[in-house]
C-alpha cells in the first residue's frame, strides 16, 4: 500500500493529485466527530466532520439530480453561514464549480454575474426571490430539511464523491471589478487551490487544535483561504454573521468567546479591531496568527493591539500576505519581526514589505521597457506557477493579455500573471509593494503614488480613514483632494489645519493635496476595502 500525505503526495508515484473535497473528506474519515464548523448563531451548534460530510453528499445527490453532466456552474445565492460551507462541498463533489453571488449586491450586478457565468443551477437561502436575479435559473433552496435528511445507517462513513473530479476542473468563479467597469469572472482550478495550501504549509504551523474565522464573504477569494486553510488541516471553522463582521466590538467579543487561534484580516479592518481592544482594554486570547491580506500594512495598528495583549501578543505570528485572485489568494509573504515594528524611517518601509515568494510561485519584475528591474528599480510585477488561475470567463484575449508567456529569470519560458502591481526588490532579496501602475498620477510633470501621500498623512493625530484620490478641477486640471474621517470627539476643522500643517512638512509641494474634504465615513467596497470610485463620485456629486 502506498502512503500519501493529506495533499495525497506519495511515497511513490501515484496517478492523481486531490482536489479540495478530497482534503476535506480525508479529515472526515480520520477525524469524524472533530469540530468542523461553529455556528455561533442561535444556539451556537457544533456541526462535526462526520455532519458536514453528511450535510454536503445530500446536497451533492440534489445538485446532480437537476445537473446530472458535471462540469457546470452552479451559484451560490446565500448569505453568511454554515450553509455556505456546505453548499461549496456540495458543488464540488456534484463533479460541479460555485460562482459566489452575494444577496446585497445590486440586482443588476448579481444578474450580469449569473449570466456572463452560464449558471447551470442557483442555491439560495430559504424563500429567497431570485426572479430578478437570475430568470430562467433553476432555483434549488438550501434548507434544513434538505441539509439535515435522514440520519445513516451506524458506523457508516462519508462517502466518496460519485462524480470524478480532477485537479485542473474548475473550482470557482470569482468576479473582480474591471477598470470598463464591467466585472470580470477569474476561473480557478482545484490545483491551484491545493497548492496555496501546500505552499502555506512552509509559512504557518498550522494544526487540527486551531480555530479560524471565515471572516470574509465568500465573494471575496480571502475567503478561500480562510475556509480550505481551515478544513484541510481539520481545524474548526466559524463563519462570522454579517453583522458581527461589521462590528469591532462584536468581532473582539467573538475571538475571546470562541478562542480563535487564526484571525485574517484586511488592514483598514484590523485598524478597527484594534481600536476596539484599545477602548476595551481586556486582553484578547492568545492568537496563533494575524494574517493579513488586500493592503499595506498598518504597523500602528499592530502595535496598538500588542500594547492591549502585552505577553500574548508577543506569541502572536503577524504575517502580511500579498496576492491576486488572478493567482489565487496569496503570492508572497512577509513574517513581520520586531524590527518593522519599531521602524523609524529609511529607505525600506515595512508597511509596504511583500516578502518572498511562497513555494512554488516566481516573480519578475519588468520596467516599462519591458526589460528586468534592477535592485532598487521599481518594476511591474508578474507571477508563475501552479497558483494561476485558468483566465478570465469569456474572455480569451483579455486572458491572453493579462496571462503572457514570458522568459523567467531562469530564461524558461512560462506562462505569466500581468498584476498591474509595481514592486521594488531590496538589497536582501524582498520585494516592497510599490503601487499600481494605473494608480500613479500625473501632476505638473511629477509621477506621483497616492499611497506614498497617504501613509504620511495618516499619522496625523485624530484621523480616522483617509484617502488620496485625483480629480478634474473645474478647468480641467489634475488635482489631488484628501478625503478623511475624524476619530471620535476631534473637530474636522481642528483636523483639516493640522492636515494640511503636515503635508506641508513632510511633502513636496507637488504632493501635498489641493483640496482636504471631511467626510462622515469613507464608502467601502464587497471586500471591505475603501472603494475610491466611489469617493471620486461622491466628490463629484457635493
Amino acid at each position: 500500500m502506498v502512503t500519501t500525505d493529506k495533499y495525497g503526495e506519495p511515497s511513490q508515484a501515484q496517478p492523481t493529485a486531490p482536489c479540495l473535497h478530497d482534503l476535506f473528506t480525508a479529515q472526515a474519515v480520520r477525524e469524524p466527530d472533530a469540530p468542523a464548523l461553529i455556528d455561533v448563531e442561535g444556539v451556537g451548534r457544533v456541526v462535526s466532520y462526520r455532519e458536514l460530510a453528511r450535510m454536503s453528499d445530500r446536497l451533492a445527490a440534489a445538485i446532480r439530480e437537476r445537473m446530472p453532466e458535471a462540469g457546470g456552474r452552479v451559484g451560490l445565492y446565500v448569505g453568511r453561514g454554515p450553509r455556505v460551507v456546505a453548499a461549496i462541498l456540495a458543488v464540488f463533489k456534484a463533479g460541479c464549480s460555485y460562482v459566489p453571488l452575494d444577496p446585497g449586491y445590486p440586482a443588476d450586478r448579481v444578474r450580469f454575474m449569473a449570466e456572463d457565468s452560464g449558471l447551470g443551477l442557483l442555491l439560495t437561502d430559504p424563500g429567497a426571490d431570485t426572479s430578478l436575479v437570475a430568470p430562467g435559473v433553476t432555483a434549488l433552496e438550501v434548507t434544513d430539511t434538505l441539509l439535515e435528511g435522514p440520519e445513516p445507517a451506524a458506523g457508516s462513513q462519508p462517502t466518496p464523491p460519485a462524480v470524478p473530479v480532477t485537479p485542473e476542473d474548475p473550482a470557482y468563479v470569482i468576479y473582480t471589478s474591471g477598470s470598463s467597469g464591467r466585472p470580470k469572472g477569474v476561473e480557478v482550478p482545484h490545483r491551484a487551490v491545493t497548492t496555496l495550501l501546500k505552499a502555506c504549509d512552509e509559512v504557518f504551523d498550522l494544526t487540527s487544535d486551531d480555530v479560524w474565522t471565515m471572516f470574509h464573504s465568500h465573494c471575496f477569494d480571502f475567503s478561500v483561504w480562510e475556509m480550505w486553510g481551515a478544513l484541510s488541516h481539520g481545524a474548526a471553522l466559524i463563519v462570522v454573521p454579517t453583522d458581527v463582521a461589521r462590528s469591532p466590538e462584536s468581532t473582539l467579543r467573538l475571538i475571546v468567546e470562541q478562542g480563535v487561534t487564526v484571525l485574517n484580516q484586511v488592514p483598514s479592518v484590523f485598524r478597527y479591531l484594534s481600536r476596539a481592544a484599545l477602548a476595551d482594554k481586556e486582553p484578547a486570547p492568545e492568537l496563533r496568527y494575524v494574517i493579513f491580506g488586500g493592503e499595506s500594512l498598518d504597523l500602528q495598528a499592530v502595535r496598538d493591539w500588542r500594547s492591549v495583549n502585552g505577553g500574548a501578543a508577543a506569541t502572536t505570528a503577524f504575517v502580511n500576505m500579498y496576492g491576486v485572485t488572478e493567482a489565487t489568494v496569496f503570492s508572497t509573504f512577509h513574517h513581520l519581526a520586531e524590527a518593522d515594528l519599531t521602524h523609524e524611517g529609511g529607505s525600506l518601509n515595512p508597511a509596504r514589505s511583500i516578502g518572498r515568494p511562497l513555494a512554488g510561485t516566481t516573480t519578475l519584475l519588468l520596467t516599462e521597457d519591458g526589460n528586468p528591474a534592477t535592485p532598487g528599480e521599481v518594476g511591474e510585477l508578474y507571477l508563475a506557477g501552479d497558483q494561476l488561475a485558468i483566465g478570465y470567463v469569456g474572455q480569451p484575449d483579455l486572458t491572453a493579455q493579462r496571462y503572457p508567456d514570458r522568459d523567467g529569470q531562469d530564461g524558461v519560458p512560462r506562462r505569466h500573471y500581468r498584476t498591474g502591481d509595481l514592486a521594488v526588490l531590496r538589497p536582501d532579496g524582498t520585494l516592497e509593494f510599490a503601487g499600481r501602475v494605473d494608480d500613479q498620477v500625473k501632476i505638473n510633470g511629477y509621477r506621483i503614488e497616492a499611497g506614498e501621500i497617504e501613509t504620511v498623512l495618516r499619522a496625523t493625530e485624530g484621523v480616522g480613514e483617509l484617502v488620496v484620490v485625483p480629480v478634474d478641477s473645474r478647468i480641467g486640471e489634475r488635482i489631488l483632494i484628501a478625503c478623511f474621517t475624524a476619530a471620535q470627539g476631534v473637530k474636522p476643522e481642528e483636523l483639516t489645519e493640522r492636515l494640511i500643517g503636515r503635508a506641508r512638512t513632510r511633502l513636496p509641494s507637488f504632493m501635498v493635496p489641493a483640496c482636504f474634504v471631511h467626510l462622515p465615513a469613507l464608502p467601502l467596497n464587497a471586500s471591505g476595502k475603501t472603494d475610491r470610485r466611489a469617493v471620486v463620485d461622491q466628490l463629484s456629486g457635493a
